[in-house]
This record gives C-alpha cells, sequence and structure tokens, in this order.
C-alpha cells in the first residue's frame, strides 16, 4: 500500500473538494496561550475539536477498513512493544481525506506562528486490540528529526479510565503527563517527547498523524 504524503501542494488543489463538517478555526482553536504551552512544555491537547458530523464519519470508516500489523522503524514486528494494527490514510479513504486536509490548515498555521517548517503531512488509522499497546518511545528515533510535531486524534465513544488505553508523554519540564482516548480529542505534541500507549482494556480506535519537514524524496 502506497502512503499518501499531503503537501502544501495538495492543499491547494482540493481546496475546492472541501468537506465543510472539517472546516475548523485553528486560530480560535489554538489561542495564545494554549501555543505559549505548545512552545514551553511541549504537549496540549484540544477537546470538541471537529463537528460531530465528521467525528461520525471518521468512526465509521475506521470500523470498515482492513488493518495489517504495525511495525517499528526498521520494519520489524515486535508484538510486546508495539501491538497496534493500522491503515495508512490515502485517497479510498473520504473521510480520512478530509481530515488530512483539515491537519494540512493546522500544519499552515504551526508555520505562520512557529515557523515550524513543516512541508508535509500523513496519517494512518490504528486499531489497538484488547491487551496491547505501545511501549516507551519517540516518533524520531536513533537521531531522526524528520518529524516535527506528532498528533494523535481519537475515535472511541464514552471511554472510562479502567478502560486503559490512555497515553502518557514526558513533557519539556520531564514530567509524566497521561490523557485518556476520549472521543474527539485531539493531543498535539513535539515528535521528539518521549511517549507510550498503555495496554488498552477494549479495542481502542485513532489516527496517528505526523508534520514532516522532509520533502518527501528518497
Amino acid at each position: 500500500m502506497v502512503k499518501c504524503f499531503f503537501t502544501d501542494d495538495n492543499l491547494k488543489s482540493t481546496e475546492m473538494t472541501t468537506n465543510t463538517d472539517f472546516l475548523v478555526d485553528w486560530q480560535q482553536k489554538i489561542h495564545n496561550s494554549l501555543l505559549d504551552k505548545l512552545i514551553n512544555d511541549g504537549v496540549i491537547f484540544i477537546d470538541d475539536c471537529f463537528s460531530l458530523s465528521a467525528l461520525q464519519q471518521l468512526q465509521a470508516e475506521s470500523g470498515f477498513l482492513d488493518y495489517r500489523d504495525a511495525h517499528l522503524t526498521a520494519g520489524e514486528r515486535v508484538s510486546h512493544i508495539r501491538g497496534d494494527r493500522i491503515r495508512w490514510i490515502d485517497e479510498q479513504c473520504l473521510a480520512g481525506m478530509a481530515y488530512l486536509q483539515a491537519i494540512g490548515h493546522l500544519a499552515q498555521f504551526f508555520n505562520q506562528t512557529l515557523f515550524a517548517g513543516i512541508r508535509r503531512w500523513e496519517a494512518h488509522y490504528a486499531c489497538y486490540p484488547i491487551g496491547f499497546g505501545y511501549q516507551w518511545h519517540s516518533d524520531n528515533p536513533k537521531g531522526r528529526d524528520e518529524r516535527v510535531i506528532s498528533a494523535v486524534f481519537y475515535l472511541n465513544d464514552d471511554w472510562q479510565s479502567h478502560d486503559g488505553g490512555a497515553i502518557a508523554v514526558v513533557n519539556n519540564l520531564q514530567q509524566t503527563l497521561t490523557f485518556l482516548p476520549k472521543a474527539n480529542r485531539l493531543i498535539i505534541f513535539d515528535s521528539n517527547l518521549l511517549h507510550e500507549v498503555q495496554i488498552a482494556h477494549r479495542q481502542r480506535y485513532s489516527i496517528a498523524t505526523w508534520f514532516r519537514k522532509d520533502n518527501g524524496i528518497f
């Protein structure tokens, strides 16, 4: 399967096909104090990120996709380190593509406010079966720095603390912050920060997202 990387050129060429359910005023969502928190702490979250209709479209799509086992950066499948199954978002994922378009506008916002140098972005659906998580790791392993900002969007309704599956992130202040995977919540953090997905006690659905500064030419 070919990954679908989005760039500024993709964004401009799809402006006329925008799914209005996914329109977000990122400047209003990420006001100055929250932006300062991202700069200083390296982690923020946004609840009620998208419209209810957008959330429902992503929930429906995530339930009808064929998932494959996820691998580590080197391509090795080690289920005791990570147990999620994934599906990269591509042109066959209509709701996912609308999500990526919205994420593109967020990338533009970060470039304007943080001079982040984001050149492209990508995302995949992730499904964690019961009994699986993802051990402590950084999204830029072994000194690589292509990923600038990471984000995770959550899809499960009525998630409770006893369901597990929380994400824990060690912020810039060396504090460990824990967030439940609440539906319509977007966690945003520096890609260099250590984080883990704790063991899920019910099937857990999310969208993992990365903002990258490389041009995608290898």
